[in-house]
């Protein structure tokens, strides 16, 4: 039964057709847990943010800054406590069971630990025709050849469908991840740092296979990482987060090629060097202190304490995320005023 003021998609858009619609908007979203000494914990604080039918939006920060807590928001793992989150316009507060399990296949998520997210008592085949199941109407042979074509299409071969999970290396089990959120068809995949448990050589092979399977498919990914390396090399527009709260967005080569931000600009000036030469002349940026507790977040902006160029206004006032050319946005209330980046 839909919800009164909505209705659920039924109709898939074709892999080429252009939405009206963002495929994900995050609006004012507000999530908050409460400890059991009655703290709250205000883990992300009024994220709003959309994203496209095949574009790729990159969400990074450090850890703790609330980047898996709007994830899981985005696939109602976490509570919404304030503002609200649609997908392919379908409001997910208050979303029945009945309405949420529909909209399920649409959006899936691929999580960092391929391991812990795979059960480790069905076989490779189980795991992906369960999955299968969900969109489809395929039983047998033709399921059979389903799973296969997944397999193929996340680079395994077809003998490995009847294995366990242990049997498969940490690269391998996160293609199997993949394939399992291939598998209900969605229009939407959320990445929680898909390769960060992964070795360094196989981290390259995943992040080619991931953007490739967007293109082909056209999907829509929100992306989420740390390394923005990374990101630059797989998304159209970053958002940076911290202490739950956005400090830039803006497509991807603007915002890492000339960071304005002073905490982007930090993330930037610790992406490695390749060339030591250039390495060895670089100037970093280097942050004091530590990323304030979610609990008691500080007044002003959410970084000021960390900022090299604070100034007394940024400790009392909260910076709106606000145009700063280039189609970016920035949360700093000295964005003009600082030296080119």
């Amino acid at each position: 039964m839909d919800l009164p003021g909505q209705s659920l998609p039924d109709a898939r858009p074709s892999p080429g057709a252009a939405l009206a619609t963002p495929c994900l908007e995050v609006l004012d979203l507000y999530v908050r847990f409460r400890l059991d000494a009655g703290a709250t914990v205000q883990a992300v604080r009024g994220v709003s943010l959309s994203v496209d039918q095949g574009e790729v939006l990159g969400l990074v920060g450090e850890s703790g800054c609330g980047k898996s807590t709007l994830a899981r928001a985005c696939v109602a793992l976490a509570p919404i406590s304030a503002g609200d989150v649609r997908v392919r316009g379908v409001s997910l507060r208050g979303l029945a069971p009945d309405d949420l399990r529909r909209l399920r296949p649409d959006v899936q998520m691929v999580f960092q630990d391929p391991y812990a997210s795979l059960n480790p008592r069905m076989t490779v085949q189980e795991t992906l025709a369960e999955a299968t199941g969900v969109r489809s109407q395929r039983r047998g042979a033709a399921l059979r050849a389903a799973v296969q074509s997944l397999l193929t299409e996340v680079g395994l071969g077809p003998e490995q469908a009847l294995k366990y999970p242990h049997e498969f290396s940490g690269g391998q089990r996160q293609r199997i991840a993949i394939a399992r959120a291939l598998a209900t068809e969605p229009r939407l995949i959320i990445a929680d740092e898909p390769v960060s448990a992964l070795d360094i050589s196989i981290q390259s092979q995943i992040i080619n296979l991931i953007r490739g399977l967007c293109r082909d498919h056209t999907l829509a990914l929100l992306f989420i990482s740390h390394d923005l390396a990374v990101v630059h090399y797989l998304a159209d527009r970053v958002a940076v987060m911290y202490l739950g709260r956005l400090m830039e967005t803006g497509p991807a080569d603007a915002v890492i090629s000339r960071p304005i931000h002073p905490y982007t600009r930090a993330l930037v000036s610790a992406i490695p060097e390749p060339d030591p030469a250039r390495e060895r002349t670089r100037e970093r940026l280097l942050l004091s202190g530590e990323l304030p507790s979610p609990i008691r977040p500080p007044p002003g902006c959410p970084f000021h304490a960390r900022c090299p160029w604070c100034v007394e206004a940024c400790a009392v006032t909260e910076p709106a995320l606000t145009p700063a050319g280039d189609g970016r946005l920035v949360a700093c209330l000295r964005s003009a005023e600082l030296p080119p980046s």
